[in-house]
């Protein structure tokens, strides 16, 4: 059996793509070991699959933070890099894979020099700080976006947890169904004003809104034409996603392609404070691609407003339904063991 360290942390946006690679190595064969951080997110995923080996670590991100917490942050990651080498060598780990988050950096930095293969996977439209720091010493970087003409650079798409489910059973009736979902994390800002904006529009729906764990006082009220469900955390969006006509959503990387995958359109709010604005660059992509459109907060209630009148009554969430997703993200996951197996073949 071959071993692999598989590397992410923090966001849903790192986690699942990390996952749906994962599913596909345990289906061919590879024995693997997590690397991640504390993190509720986390634990909920990994520490209840049998099938990976989960081992967690306490490490922050450094973009952002005090002074105090930076300082903490290079304190750490000498001691995680220490602690990742023994690990590499008494599991005789053939390739590390890394997903993002800033538990990659001691974690590539100790592959490399366990003279590993270092693979590295970046979801996103402008690569991050860690990606770009490790790339230098990468073998392959998979991307979910036509990035660069780099040759370390292969292009499959995001990695995806996305099945053929049914939707679910719920709300059968004539409304249109709207799914509102912030991210792993929830968004205060779609819990606040997303309620208030379809209330204005005075018909009859159906909602499910995920706000993200521990919010649900956040969410506004909807009015009693609206059909909703509040919840916190969704474990199976694919079957929300197959459910709804169309999505109103954060702009992370795997929230788009998981939702493009199932050929569903969105109205696209980017978060403003997203590092080097990625969240604006992703939606870029899906817009330019004519599968939604994009609202930013800076922007007016009364502009969300006509902008969801007007995909709705001049019933633009069809032609959405119509297109064919731009990137195949179904086929990520087995591109990228293709390479890593064709790499160690080689030697």
């Amino acid at each position: 059996m071959k071993n692999i360290i598989i590397c992410a942390a923090k966001t849903g946006g790192h986690i699942f793509p990390a996952l749906g690679f994962a599913k596909e190595a345990l289906k061919n064969d590879y024995k693997i070991t997590f690397l991640g951080t504390n993190t509720d997110l986390e634990k909920k995923i990994f520490e209840q699959n049998e099938n990976i080996n989960f081992i967690k670590f306490e490490l922050d991100g450094y973009r952002g933070k005090s002074i105090t917490q930076k300082l903490m942050f290079l304190i750490k990651l000498p001691l995680i890099f220490f602690q990742v080498i023994p690990i590499i060598i008494s599991r005789k780990i053939s390739s590390v894979v890394c997903f993002g988050g800033f538990i990659t950096v001691p974690v590539g930095f100790a592959s490399v020099i366990s003279f590993r293969k270092l693979y590295l996977h970046e979801q996103n439209s402008i690569v991050g700080s860690s990606n770009k720091l490790l790339s230098i010493f990468a073998k392959k970087m998979f991307t979910a976006f036509p990035l660069s003409k780099n040759k370390k650079y292969f292009f499959v798409g995001n990695p995806s947890n996305i099945q053929n489910k049914k939707a679910i059973d719920i709300y059968q009736n004539d409304n249109l169904n709207i799914l509102v979902t912030g991210g792993s994390q929830g968004a205060d800002f779609i819990n606040k004003n997303i309620p208030i904006a379809l209330n204005t529009l005075n018909i009859n729906l159906n909602v499910i809104h995920q706000c993200g764990l521990g919010k649900i006082q956040n969410v506004s009220n909807y009015n009693q034409e609206i059909n909703a469900s509040i919840l916190e955390f969704i474990d199976n969006l694919d079957e929300y996603i197959e459910w709804c006509d169309f999505a109103i959503c954060r702009c992370g990387a795997g929230t788009l392609s998981d939702i493009s995958q199932k050929k569903r359109g969105m109205i696209m709010i980017p978060l403003p404070e997203s590092i080097d604005n990625h969240q604006y660059f992703n939606a870029v992509f899906y817009e330019e691609n004519n599968q939604g459109k994009i609202f930013q907060e800076k922007d007016s209630l009364d502009s969300l407003s006509n902008l969801l009148r007007k995909i709705i009554h001049e019933k633009d969430y069809q032609n959405w339904k119509k297109k064919e997703p731009p990137i195949d993200h179904s086929r990520a996951a087995s591109l990228m063991l293709g390479e890593i197996n064709k790499d160690n073949a080689a030697i």
